[in-house]
């Protein structure tokens, strides 16, 4: 078993879950199309690293939308717009993986298999002899490598519980 099947079947399954669940409690309907969901989950298979703008966008449309909407409307596009800001928190950059806004993302659950040898790469100082440069450059290059092919497998794997999940509520709400 991988370790992305691994964190898929565990991690990643609770996440979505409890990520959805306290959304979607909150504020007490689904407030995304189906196909906004079917795209989501194309977008995170083909194009991983893509999933951040394509909730970006979708939010700036929604937020459009309620600016010229109906009192009543433009409660159902905030709905809208929180869930699109949880798509981007989950999958954002690891520039803003530090960011402690949010308690969990895939690109936290990144730096936390980071390896050894990638995770405290000494900062870059004016001192440094020529050999200290060059093998934190090769240290930074091989980590920026290693996240990069962190979010190609793992935000698929994750998405793709998220979506499942979203579904299964989406249908748990229409039948009762």
């Amino acid at each position: 078993m991988t370790c992305v099947d691994f964190l898929s079947d565990t991690t990643y399954r609770r996440q979505a879950a409890e990520q959805l669940n306290r959304l979607l409690d909150d504020i007490g309907k689904c407030p995304v199309k189906r196909s906004q969901i079917y795209g989501l989950r194309q977008i995170a298979r083909q194009q991983p690293n893509s999933v951040d703008k394509f909730a970006s966008h979708q939010c700036e449309r929604a937020k459009r939308k309620q600016e010229g909407a109906a009192e009543g409307a433009a409660v159902g596009l905030q709905a809208e717009i929180d869930f699109w800001t949880l798509v981007i928190s989950l999958s954002g950059d690891f520039s803003h993986a530090g960011d402690s806004s949010h308690d969990w993302s895939v690109c936290k659950e990144g730096l936390d298999h980071l390896p050894g040898d990638l995770q405290n790469i000494p900062p870059r100082q004016g001192n440094m002899t020529h050999e200290e440069r060059t093998h934190r450059n090769k240290l930074c290059e091989r980590r920026q490598k290693w996240l990069n092919q962190w979010n190609n497998e793992h935000i698929p794997a994750f998405f793709e519980r998220f979506c499942t999940h979203y579904l299964y509520r989406r249908g748990m709400a229409e039948n009762s």
